[in-house]
């Protein structure tokens, strides 16, 4: 699998939206996937998702593997 496929995955929500949550169990409510960024820079911009209580708005980077995050 490489990053272009869960770019592909979140661009068009080709998963199961009714149980999506974190690792700790916080729900996960997506209201906008974001502007696709095919160039250097944050995969997509202007992203706007709820984890638990938060509601999170900006750029969105995507991993194969979490430890590729710094």
């Amino acid at each position: 699998m490489d990053e272009s496929f869960l770019h592909f995955i979140w661009k068009f929500q080709k998963f199961d939206h009714t149980s999506l949550c974190t690792v700790t169990g916080e729900p996960v409510l997506v209201f906008a996937t974001g502007h696709h960024n095919h160039d250097s820079g944050p995969d997509f911009s202007e992203a706007k998702i709820r984890i638990g209580a938060i509601e999170w708005i900006g750029q969105l980077e995507i991993h194969l593997k979490s430890s590729d995050w710094n």
